[in-house]
């Protein structure tokens, strides 16, 4: 769906924005058909940080199951990314997170650029519900205006997979505005990489399950080649990946660099 001005000024003042419907309710169906296949395949992980709680999840999802590369194709999902990163969108990384009823984790509050290193922050991220999303289930809660800068991430977090990182202090954003949004299935909220967001756990007798898609501005990191991280919509810009040899030196300490810290951890940002 296209964005209207109003909604454009939104996302760039709050750095959240509900866009409405992204899937119809055959591509939601869809969806958790696939998941549970994934499942019955052993394909999903279910980190967690609390005894008893956990999270399943799909990293990557449409490498796995390339019906998930068409999904995220979805003409609504790309216009809505086109209209705050303009007409070339690359694919940077697709997950599915799903928060069984009673037993769903924590997600702790966090930065998604944290793990990203992207630079200029041309990144987004759009949380997909596939089931009725509502703050009892685990729905995404947002600090409104916090992607203007990078914060701390001080919280030591151990996860019993033996991956140990950190995330957001609870006490850095006690006294921020935070935003919770009804989801109904099918529809999304969209996201910048800097924004501070988590999600509580599930407490319902409801399922949380949820897709999200990652995309950046195409060329953002000359590094990624077009196989892993396919061009969407539009075309790589030919001077962005043409770097000096200094700078492309540069670009590919940082990103070994972050790949290290992310496998350390288990995944490219961990999204709710």
């Amino acid at each position: 769906m296209a964005l209207t001005t109003q909604q454009i000024a939104r996302y760039r003042r709050d750095g959240v924005l509900p866009v409405g419907r992204m899937l119809s309710d055959l591509q939601v169906q869809d969806a958790r058909e696939h998941i549970q296949a994934a499942m019955d395949r052993q394909l999903l992980d279910k980190p967690g940080t609390n005894p008893g709680k956990f999270t399943f999840r799909l990293l990557s999802a449409s490498q796995s199951d390339p019906w998930f590369g068409q999904l995220l194709r979805s003409g609504p999902i790309l216009d809505a990314a086109e209209a705050v990163l303009g007409p070339d969108i690359q694919y940077f990384q697709d997950n599915v997170f799903y928060k069984p009823a009673r037993d769903g984790d924590i997600t702790q509050w966090h930065q998604d650029n944290i793990w990203w290193k992207s630079d200029p922050p041309d990144m987004l991220t759009i949380w997909i519900a596939l089931d009725d999303v509502t703050p009892e289930n685990g729905a995404v809660r947002y600090v409104v205006g916090s992607h203007a800068a990078l914060i701390e991430h001080r919280l030591p977090v151990d996860d019993p997979q033996g991956a140990k990182y950190n995330m957001i202090h609870p006490d850095d954003v006690k006294d921020r505005d935070v935003v919770t949004f009804d989801v109904p299935a099918g529809h999304g909220v969209m996201h910048h990489c800097l924004t501070i967001h988590g999600a509580p756990a599930n407490v319902s007798e409801r399922p949380r399950r949820g897709y999200t898609v990652h995309l950046m501005r195409a060329g953002l990191f000359p590094d990624r080649l077009a196989e892993s991280n396919p061009v969407l919509r539009g075309r790589i810009p030919t001077a962005c990946c043409d770097p000096s040899p200094r700078e492309s030196s540069r670009r590919m300490s940082a990103r070994k660099g972050a790949t290290n810290a992310n496998a350390a951890r288990g995944t490219m940002g961990d999204k709710p």
